[in-house]
């Protein structure tokens, strides 16, 4: 159990190298820019401003010591250099821009472009960090005007393909990880978000920060690698120097900052987003500090700790990943240029290695040392304008697997473009610019990753996802990595496996079945034995919320919501049932938990929603549960709202999730994908008791509490598509959808009846059917099963489960199950985990306060040695996704797949031949019964009429009377 996070990179060390490590007696160009980090590194260089300030240095990364004389000049244009960059995606590639507006690429350490990117003055320039040959720069035209615009430098054309202007002056600018996204910082103190492949989003930021630092003080921006956050720095009104971290989905306000001493300087941040320490240097300081980067700590910007240098500092930057001395426990190695260190000596770059404290480096500490972005651009330039998922290339820092892990991503990734550029895509735009050709050492994801390239080269191009711009929020279709992963071969069991998945046209799959009579009126529940059964829970929720369940059942995990500090939740592997430990393994969210779900597409991942408004996605080791078990937070959102009420994940999309959230006056529906925020449904200041997607998740379903109304919505328009009155009651209701053309709704009438009623999607006015079940204070649970067209209703605190048949538009009463124990929630398995053998139809776990039983509902059918195909149909596969994330976004319909449910050793009962049946007739059976009847009179006769031949003569006789 982790009560709190805390980096575990929080306990390295930093010291400067030895003097034969420096790089010394350089003569360097002392002239100063804002956006300058006045260094750069890639694989095998570092660059630095020679003295003149018009050309760069370039010096050998494996050969430290005096190197005056041995530095590589990369002449360039006539202006003075203030800004240069190096490419992630590849080694010996780097950009500088002047002050003429001037942009010049050299390549291997030759001259290969230079082109004139604006009328004025260079700011910035940036390099992309996924597609090869794309460069962002930057420009103030003005005192208060400025502008970015994107180049495509490996198109025939020199005009930049997107533009955007910005207000009050530009200082820096840093393109996201994963390529999506721009930030640009001002000099009013704020910070842009763009997203240059948006239609329309020219002149138009998708966000922008407050005005944290103080206007008209030097500003830097940064973002932490992939992830949605990002780090600017300046000074506040008294000069004090400021960093602060943002989530970019609530830029209202930073959620943390760091305060340093009183300066004019710059403050220089920088980022590792494997470790998720942020370092920060001060040109003209000699300290440089490193804090805590990571959003989900318990206490982000945290300083960490600080270095003093010999000499202040002029320029900074971080060693790439693969360079560093794993084997000695390196976790970065930060390099300072550092003015004269004596007299008559020149600068120096000095290397500051961090040790992590081990006891032994003899082997590598994989735990240290994750897989780390490799040199390599990630997508095609008409990809990422396609707005294509992206998945970066990540390899071994194992140097016994690096150099193997980084050939096999090139060999992948050199056929990766080809496959991924789409067949229209090979003609250009004219204002695009044309395709960047393969490069051998610009190309190439992981090998272990070619599943998920599969999806990339299959993803949709082009589509047009309809976005709506909120205050503190962005817009875009980002598909974080788990949306392109595919899915887990593994989880299903050896019989799931070996079901056959059959293609269907749209919308076959979610429909009832059509019948006129009760099919299932001999329902029957039964518990499981008790070794199937999870006891000795000793810690359940009793208070968790009505609305939602404390019970989550996945192929794979159980989750169930635990009382204690910090919001804990039990995760049980379901296969390893019995007597739970003591310590159960639990996740702890920081706050109280109010909805727990699980991932139907990815089972090793479990959802938690907390009151503090915080969305976090947990990703469950494959280890034992037992004990101190460490689960990953591995995607984490902010909700911009004051709380969050539930989470329901899309039945048929990867990575979309749809949460209901409050605000002071109204109730919301947040539709994300990824960690981007895409729709807003049902907004109402009448309040949301709850919502379900419908199966083809194309609608959401809601009920409000005021107005006591039941709402369907398009999820992508926003539209209310149809409305009527739901329960009578603003007690607590409960929504499940029976197929894409009928609504279940479990709640309360007046005098506290609990009713179940059953509408028509077409017609909400008034329900087809209502039942009224009883009076009673606990909350109605609908569990649907569309297959057989039953509604079953967990009886909270009662030892009940209702269960109620669909027979055209009528709800008939099925046997109820009654367990020994009060329910406090019941959580059904897909289908497909049910032992249609023994004609079970739905297979559920049913949560009680100290245990947690396995149950079963079955019908009795003649000839049970064959699959009872007449009520098990083809059943949709819910762990498969049905539909591309970015075609859903664009408005495509789901297609569901289909399961046949039959076991590969039974035969169907339809197949299965007839019953032998004797052919007998009236006359015949009448004649033989009657020759029987004769027969067995006669033989009694006989036997009356035959004398006993043995009989004694008796003593009577007339002889014994002679005298």
């Amino acid at each position: 159990m982790r009560l709190a996070k805390f980096n575990k990179y929080r306990n390295a060390t930093a010291s400067l190298a030895t003097r034969e490590a420096w790089y010394s007696d350089l003569a360097l160009d002392a002239s100063d820019s804002v956006s300058a980090d006045g260094l750069a590194i890639d694989g095998h260089s570092l660059y630095v401003k020679a003295t003149g300030g018009n050309s760069l240095q370039a010096i050998d990364l494996n050969c430290p010591g005096k190197v005056g004389s041995q530095t590589t000049t990369l002449l360039g244009p006539a202006g003075r250099i203030v800004d240069w960059t190096t490419a992630l995606h590849h080694d010996n590639l780097v950009a500088a821009a002047d002050s003429q507006g001037s942009v010049t690429v050299w390549q291997d350490r030759i001259q290969t472009v230079t082109f004139d990117a604006h009328a004025s003055a260079c700011v910035s320039v940036r390099f992309h960090p996924t597609v090869a040959g794309v460069l962002a720069t930057s420009a103030n035209s003005g005192p208060t005007s400025s502008e970015v615009r994107l180049w495509n430098v490996s198109a025939d054309t020199q005009t930049p393909f997107w533009h955007t202007n910005v207000d009050n002056g530009i200082d820096s600018m840093s393109i996201r990880g994963d390529g999506q996204l721009l930030a640009a910082s001002t000099r009013a103190g704020t910070c842009a978000i763009f997203d240059p492949r948006l239609a329309g989003s020219i002149d138009s930021a998708v966000g922008v920060t407050a005005a944290f630092h103080a206007a008209g003080r030097p500003t830097r921006v940064l973002w932490t690698g992939e992830a949605p956050f990002l780090i600017t720095t300046g000074q506040s009104k008294m000069r004090e120097r400021s960093a602060a971290l943002w989530d970019q989905r609530n830029l209202a306000k930073p959620l943390a900052s760091l305060q340093l001493q009183p300066s004019t300087k710059t403050l220089i941040p920088f980022y590792d987003e494997d470790t998720r320490l942020a370092y920060f240097a001060e040109k003209g300081d000699v300290i440089i500090h490193w804090a805590d980067g990571d959003p989900s700590s318990a206490t982000p910007l945290a300083q960490l700790g600080s270095v003093v240098l010999p000499a202040p500092i002029s320029g900074c930057a971080l060693l790439p990943k693969p360079q560093l001395g794993v084997m000695r426990g390196e976790i970065a190695r930060v390099h300072a240029v550092v003015e004269s260190t004596g007299a008559g000596q020149g600068a120096a770059i000095v290397p500051i290695p961090h040790i992590a404290p081990r006891r032994t480096y003899l082997d590598f500490h994989s735990d240290l040392f994750p897989d780390t972005r490799a040199p390599l651009p990630a997508q095609s330039f008409e990809c990422w304008l396609d707005q294509a998922p992206v998945c970066i290339p990540k390899m071994a820092l194992d140097p016994a697997k690096s150099a193997d892990s980084l050939a096999s991503l090139r060999r992948t990734y050199c056929s990766l473009l080809s496959r991924s550029v789409p067949a229209d895509a090979a003609e250009p735009a004219a204002d695009h610019g044309s395709r960047a050709e393969p490069e051998d050492a610009m190309l190439n994801p992981p090998a272990e990753s070619e599943n998920r390239l599969s999806k990339l080269a299959s993803a949709p191009a082009g589509l047009e996802v309809k976005q709506h711009n909120m205050p503190g929020a962005t817009a875009t279709a980002s598909v974080n990595k788990r949306t392109v992963e595919q899915h887990d071969p593994k989880v299903k069991p050896v019989v799931a496996d070996q079901l056959a998945r059959i293609p269907t046209k749209q919308g076959s799959g979610w429909k009832l079945p059509e019948t006129d009579h009760a099919r299932f009126k001999y329902l029957e529940g039964f518990a499981y034995r008790p070794t199937d059964h999870f006891t000795n829970l000793l810690n359940v929720n009793l208070r968790f919320s009505q609305q939602n369940d404390p019970v989550r059942v996945g192929p794979k995990h159980i989750a169930v919501s635990l009382k204690g500090a910090g919001g804990q939740v039990g995760v049980f592997c379901r296969d390893s049932p019995g007597r739970v430990p003591d310590n159960p393994a639990t996740i702890a969210h920081g706050a109280d938990v109010v909805d727990i779900e699980l991932d139907p597409f990815d089972p090793g991942v479990v959802a938690t929603a907390g009151v503090d408004g915080r969305l976090q996605m947990w990703r469950v080791p494959d280890i034992p549960l037992v004990g101190e078990v460490t689960f990953e937070l591995e995607e984490y959102i902010h909700v911009t709202a004051d709380r969050i009420h539930q989470v329901r994940f899309h039945p048929c999309a990867r990575g979309v999730v749809a949460v209901l959230v409050s605000d002071i006056d109204a109730y919301s529906i947040y539709v994300y994908s990824g960690l981007m925020l895409h729709f807003i449904v049902g907004k109402t200041s009448d309040g949301i008791h709850s919502f379900e997607w419908s199966p083809s998740g194309d609608h959401i379903a809601l009920t409000t509490k005021k107005s006591r109304l039941l709402r369907i919505y398009d999820a992508r328009s926003q539209d209310l598509l149809v409305s009527g009155p739901a329960m009578d009651s603003i007690r607590p209701s409960r929504i499940a959808w029976l197929g894409n053309y009928r609504i279940c709704l479990a709640g309360f009438s007046t005098g506290s009846r609990r009713q179940l009623a059953l509408y028509s999607t077409d017609d909400l006015s008034r329900p087809l059917s209502t039942v009224t079940i009883d009076v009673g204070p606990g909350v109605l649970v609908p569990i649907s099963d569309a297959d057989c067209g039953i509604i079953y209703l967990d009886d909270r605190g009662s030892r009940l489960t209702h269960a109620f048949e669909v027979v055209g538009d009528q709800l008939i009463e099925l046997p109820k199950f009654e367990s020994p124990l009060p329910s406090l929630g019941m959580a059904a398995l897909p289908k497909v985990y049910s032992d249609v053998a023994q004609c079970e139809v739905l297979r559920a776990y049913r949560l009680s306060s100290q245990s947690l039983e396995s149950v079963g509902f079955r019908v009795p059918r003649k000839r049970p040695e064959f699959f009872q195909d007449a009520i098990f149909p083809d059943t949709v596969d819910t762990e498969t996704p049905a539909v591309d994330t970015l075609a859903w976004l664009g408005g495509a319909a789901a297609l569901p797949l289909l399961i046949n449910l039959c076991p590969p050793d039974m035969k169907p009962l339809s197949e299965a031949p007839p019953v032998p049946v004797r052919q007998r007739t009236f006359a015949v059976e009448t004649e033989q019964t009657a020759n029987n009847t004769k027969d067995a009179i006669s033989a009694m006769l006989s036997r009356v009429d035959e004398p006993d031949e043995e009989q004694a003569p008796s003593p009577d006789s007339e002889s014994d009377w002679d005298d």
